[in-house]
């Protein structure tokens, strides 16, 4: 038999692009470039297929590859399954189940949906799905095409006895054929800094918080589950074969550090394995972490520590049952002294949770403030607390009246509050966020001028005489390069190429020796003005940079074009992120930084 295992759709009937995450929370984007998170289970469940069935197995992704329903069915048409495997969230329950009830209606294909959704609603799933599984489905789904008999299958609808959770150790790597796990690092995670490949030394939380999907609707309980340090280092070595160019990992579980034990046995193997050169960038909790740890990290290869902090009011922190989790103090030390010993802290932060108030979001705005000027936070995610079904804050909010409708595609915690607290309505909720929205750029800045003066400073060439700088994004980056390329070249003459329009403000900036205007139109090749080309070309400079407002540098290939028409000896550019791509030696989707 021929098996579909297939990710969600990946753009809706409205054009919103899925960064689809159901273990978490999903939410969209009409930004068609955004990256989209490896779909860890079903990768699992995927691998294990290929590895205990005789079946012809194929895994799709609609999410990697920006696929919407038409083109997503014309895909897995092509195939012609008997069997299609999906793990859908609350916010694509709709997408998925109109592309699969298509692929059925053509083929006769049956149905096994999964994940949260299915596991919370297996009735209203079970309307066009042939079988409903719940809680964590990998075992379940080979059981289910091995044959065996619907009633003997624990953890499939809607039969009563729970699966108990598996044994991570006895796992396959999970899929990496049928879609390359590198491909989800093209761009990858915005926030992660290198080439990484997303991986997981451990399954489960032993927390349960009243609006985490994992805690309460993945596992049967609370549960935190370890792989053996060893078979990590084997994934590692074999990540690291089979992509030479690989810079890092992201470990992306709910917990790293679920135990100090258990992590300072991970970092120990990692660097006595030879692997300690590779960067890792890790998931974690504040209550299991001390100063030991976070040493271990630090010589084990890890850079950045990523902390579920939420939010600073007490009151919030009780009705969202955080536990351990919740400690200010605490928090701030760690945090302070992982900083002292170069690991980078990125915190996610939620507005609206079960016990939220105005105060309580008020705090939370104050505290990342604080750890911003404190220098003690490098990046951070915002989200709005979104119950999803079956979750305790879901339950809550509908048995008390709170829910404010019941559009899934609105349970998208990066754009909607569908839940009116007591005394906290939506829109305060969102006011409240768009607030704290206002710190991105704070730390933006920050992050940036640091990045972009270490990565000039690390430059291994000779000092430029002339640079020429290219007005290619907004003025307050331009600003952040110029403020870089002085520090680490400071004899240097910058010429900024500007369009007319903003040439007042190009001079206003100390650091530039000299505006050169060139017309009010985008940066073109073909309509660059000749006499400006030849007269920029005879100057011969020896450094040309170009800033990206982005990260990779798509959309950047004129002015690319016309840097090389000048003549500019060594040409480079700086991307949002302040780092630099080498334009000359682009290597792997430019990112063979210079340094």
């Amino acid at each position: 038999m021929k098996v579909a295992v297939c990710n969600s759709v990946g753009i809706d009937s409205e054009g919103y692009a899925m960064i689809h995450s159901p273990s978490r929370w999903t939410n969209s984007t009409k930004d068609l470039s955004i990256f989209t998170y490896y779909p860890w289970e079903l990768a699992y469940a995927s691998s294990i297929l290929k590895r205990d069935t005789d079946h012809e197995v194929k895994f799709f992704d609609g999410c990697l590859r920006k696929w919407d329903h038409d083109a997503y069915v014309e895909q897995v048409s092509d195939f012609g399954p008997d069997y299609l495997v999906m793990d859908s969230a609350t916010r694509t329950i709709e997408a998925d189940g109109r592309f699969a009830r298509e692929i059925k209606r053509r083929f006769g294909t049956k149905l096994i949906f999964c994940g949260p959704h299915a596991t919370t609603f297996p009735d209203e799933v079970g309307e066009y799905a042939d079988h409903v599984v719940l809680r964590e489905y990998e075992l379940v789904v080979r059981d289910i095409l091995q044959g065996k008999k619907p009633g003997d299958i624990a953890g499939l609808y809607p039969n009563v006895n729970l699966r108990p959770p598996l044994d991570v150790n006895d796992l396959p790597l999970p899929e990496d054929d049928d879609v390359s796990r590198l491909a989800y690092g093209m761009p990858g995670e915005p926030s992660s800094e290198y080439l990484e490949i997303q991986a997981y030394a451990s399954r489960g939380c032993p927390l349960s918080c009243t609006f985490c999907v994992c805690g309460n609707i993945s596992y049967s309980r609370p549960n935190w589950r370890p792989r053996n340090p060893e078979n990590v280092v084997m994934e590692l070595r074999n990540l690291r074969q089979r992509y030479p160019q690989l810079e890092g990992i992201f470990f992306d579980e709910e917990v790293h550090n679920g135990s100090k034990k258990y992590i300072l046995e991970l970092t120990k193997a990692i660097r006595e394995n030879g692997l300690a050169d590779l960067k890792y960038d890790v998931m974690c909790g504040q209550w299991p972490m001390d100063e030991e740890v976070l040493d271990a990290m630090k010589s084990a290869g890890y850079y950045m520590v990523r902390l579920g902090i939420e939010t600073a009011g007490e009151h919030a922190a009780q009705g969202m049952d955080l536990g351990r989790k919740f400690n200010v103090p605490r928090l701030a030390q760690l945090m302070k002294y992982g900083s002292s010993i170069g690991l980078k802290f990125y915190g996610t932060f939620t507005f609206g949770g079960q016990g939220s108030t105005d105060d309580c979001d008020k705090k939370t705005i104050a505290l990342i403030n604080d750890l911003l000027d404190n220098g003690y936070l490098w990046r951070f995610q915002l989200s709005i607390s979104t119950p999803q079904p079956g979750t305790p804050y879901y339950n809550w909010a509908k048995s008390n009246g709170y829910l404010r409708e019941m559009d899934w595609k609105r349970f998208d915690g990066g754009n909607c509050c569908v839940v009116d607290l007591p005394g906290y309505p939506a829109e305060r909720v969102l006011a409240n966020f768009r607030e704290a929205e206002k710190a991105y750029e704070k730390g933006f800045n920050r992050r940036y001028s640091v990045t972009a003066k270490d990565t000039f400073s690390a430059l291994n060439i000779p000092q430029p005489r002339e640079i020429l700088l290219f007005r290619s994004t907004r003025m307050k980056q331009m600003n952040h390069v110029t403020d870089a390329l002085r520090h680490a070249f400071p004899n240097s003459r910058i010429s900024v190429l500007t369009q007319t329009s903003a040439l007042g403000e190009v001079k206003q900036n100390p650091r530039v020796n000299e505006a050169i205007p060139y017309g009010d139109t985008h940066f073109n090749d073909k309509t660059f003005p000749g006499g400006i080309a030849e007269d920029l070309q005879r100057r011969g400079f020896s450094l040309g940079v170009i800033p990206y407002n982005n990260i990779s540098g798509n959309g950047y290939s004129e002015i690319k074009a016309i840097g090389r028409r000048l003549g500019v000896k060594k040409l480079i550019a700086v991307n949002i992120e302040g780092k630099i791509f080498d334009l000359e030696n682009p290597g792997d989707l430019g990112r063979s930084h210079l340094r």
